[in-house]
């Protein structure tokens, strides 16, 4: 029970600090390079695959922790890339938007004023 705990803690920490450093690459590095969606998702491929099959003798750390967190890292700059997570952001500010109470401006639609239609009425003569 004690080993299940320990497991299920190192993945909740891990899960942590990778989308920790994430959300700081996304705001700070990510958004400032232009690249193709499908070479970020070739890398994480090579990434997640190579390196156990080529350097049999990484220490324990590296193969659990540091490969894994860095091919998620770049699976999530492809979903970022591809729009799947800004499909989600955008659903949410929409209902938020849509509240009775929104603060977005709060922007009112007024018909343009047709002077003409005085004029030419014949109820008005």
């Amino acid at each position: 029970m004690k080993n299940v705990l320990i497991f299920l803690g190192s993945i909740l920490l891990f899960s942590i600090i990778v989308l920790g450093i994430y959300a700081l690459l996304k705001k700070f590095v990510f958004d400032k390079i232009k690249i193709n969606k499908w070479l970020v998702l070739i890398i994480a491929f090579i990434v997640f695959v190579v390196p156990p099959l080529v350097f049999t003798t990484l220490p324990v750390l590296v193969t659990n922790y540091v490969i894994p967190g860095i091919s998620v890292i770049l699976f999530l700059w492809f979903w970022d890339l591809c729009g799947f997570m800004s499909k989600t952001q955008n659903k949410i500010a929409k209902a938020a938007y849509n509240k009775p109470n929104s603060n977005k401006n709060d922007i009112v639609i007024k018909p343009k004023a047709k002077p003409n239609r005085v004029k030419n009425n014949p109820n008005n003569k």
